[in-house]
């Protein structure tokens, strides 16, 4: 988005910069004649000022002197909002929070009415608040982003360190007292703020963009609205290639690097152990180097194969790992690279699925169309993760500082053959399902496999514990899987992965 310096005519609105930078007022233009008039805000002139999506449209109503905010909250579920009046009048107050802007920690007192018809312009990273003037007065906004009540904060109105002038503004506008709700008695300070907010957006540089979670991560990021996206395959960048590996994030300089770029062929890793050894392992070595050298934070995906799967009951993130397969050693051992950031995010995963690329649920669909009954494995259990509900908490995480280890998959546990039969139900397909045990299954299909754990329940506890929000069930990210394979469009995908280019 290009700063506005001076009045400018956008569309049909009529734009003039504040004192703080980005935050503009916005001046509709009105078409009217003896029996009134009509104005209106595109959702073209907003993003060409750096709205995003049309997410919510809400109004408020409330009486002369009373104060709601000074409001804002957290990355990724930051909001850019565009605030006017309907009836009445009221002030609306904004804080530039945004550490590295020249306006950080000022303020503006914008009065808006319904007779002046103006509008406010309140990009991402500014606390924002509204006093009444006028009783019953109708405040009405629009917002960019979702509501995420977990993630809402704000800012004491009387903060000594923006220093309103409250007594001057109560003076002014004939306001007897300022009323507050509970919360907004009880704010902290603009020094308080946990998560800094920054103008410059933040950088992310995806590894492995076509696989089902690097292609997934990029379409969270895009919907929230985030565009500095650096999303490399092993074409663009060999991560077992150090020299290439450091020229790219050395000139890119990325914030956030999620590392979803692995071998993970677990029964062609035993043929090959010391080239799965050079990806899942020099590869990550060399990248979390990188990323130290320019201060990224590092996001890595490990797996339920780092334990033997022999525990009698869930395994925390504590538990003894011992892998008992090339891919689960060398997984392990990229945590441990990992582990040399100290602003790293490993994440365990099992079981995955995503629309970009072949998984268990595309294969059993497969299977349904030209078989009647299929034997599947009853003994190996686990949590099914939908890279979908998996990208948005990568996402979310990437935006904090709780750094560490964590089990991260949807929500309950199924064997292999109840997660086929699920299938199957949500699908409407006929197949049946043959529950057998992984040695009746390697009987029957003389197949040669990799150590898998019987035991890969994973306990979520920390991740809760660290204020993030658990993942759905796995019976509901399959029947939304399913819905998005159902697409046309998607169902193309089963033949064609779709290919991100950077």
């Amino acid at each position: 988005m290009k700063e506005i310096k001076e009045e400018t005519r956008i569309g049909n609105i009529i734009v003039k910069p504040t004192k703080l930078k980005d935050c503009y007022e916005l001046a509709p233009i009105r078409f009217g004649d003896h029996r009134g008039f009509f104005k209106s805000i595109t959702k073209e002139e907003l993003k060409s000022l750096g709205f995003k999506e049309w997410n919510q449209n809400s109004e408020s109503c409330s009486i002369k002197g009373v104060f709601r905010g000074l409001h804002y909250q957290l990355d990724p579920y930051c909001q850019t909002k565009v605030v006017s009046c309907a009836e009445g009048e009221v002030l609306d107050v904004v804080v530039d929070i945004r550490t590295d802007s020249p306006t950080y920690g000022q303020y503006i007192a914008v009065k808006l009415s319904s007779e002046e018809g103006n509008a406010l312009y309140v990009p991402r990273g500014f606390a924002h608040g509204y006093m009444c003037l006028k009783d019953n007065s109708l405040f009405q906004y629009v917002v960019d982003n979702q509501y995420n009540t977990r993630l809402e904060d704000g800012i004491a109105y009387n903060d000594p360190k923006i220093n309103i002038d409250w007594e001057a503004i109560k003076k002014k506008y004939d306001v007897e007292k300022i009323t507050l709700s509970e919360k907004d008695s009880n704010r902290h300070g603009i020094d308080e703020v946990v998560r800094p907010f920054t103008r410059e957006p933040k950088r992310f540089l995806i590894t492995g963009v076509n696989g089902q979670l690097g292609y997934d991560i990029v379409r969270e990021l895009h919907a929230r609205g985030e565009r500095n996206i650096l999303a490399l395959d092993v074409q663009d960048m060999d991560i077992t290639d150090r020299e290439r590996v450091f020229e790219i994030v050395e000139n890119y300089k990325p914030d956030v690097i999620f590392h979803c770029a692995a071998w993970t062929a677990v029964d062609k890793a035993e043929d090959i152990p010391t080239k799965v050894y050079d990806i899942n392992v020099r590869g990550t070595k060399n990248l979390t180097e990188a990323s130290n050298k320019v201060g990224a934070k590092m996001i890595y995906m490990s797996t339920d194969y780092v334990f033997d799967g022999t525990k009698k009951g869930i395994y925390t993130e504590e538990d003894q790992v011992n892998p008992k397969s090339v891919y689960g050693e060398t997984k392990y051992l990229g945590e441990e690279e990992v582990r040399k950031n100290p602003n790293h995010f490993i994440t365990r995963i099992s079981w995955v699925f995503g629309i970009n690329g072949n998984n268990f649920i595309n294969t059993m669909i497969k299977l349904s169309n030209n078989k009647e009954e299929l034997s599947v494995v009853n003994d190996q259990v686990g949590s099914p993760t939908y890279t979908v509900d998996l990208a948005k908490l990568l996402v979310e995480m990437s935006f904090t500082d709780k750094y560490g280890t964590y089990n991260v998959n949807n929500e309950g546990y199924c064997s292999w053959a109840e997660f086929a039969e699920y299938i199957m139900k949500t699908t409407g397909k006929k197949m049946q399902i043959n529950p057998v045990t992984t040695e009746e299954y390697l009987k029957i299909t003389a197949a040669k496999q990799a150590y898998r754990p019987r035991n890969s329940k994973l306990d979520k506890s920390k991740l809760e514990e660290a204020g993030f929000k658990r993942l759905p069930t796995w019976q509901d990210a399959t029947d939304r899987y399913v819905e998005e394979l159902n697409d046309t469009n998607k169902m193309f995908l089963l033949e064609h992965p779709v290919k991100i280019k950077k």
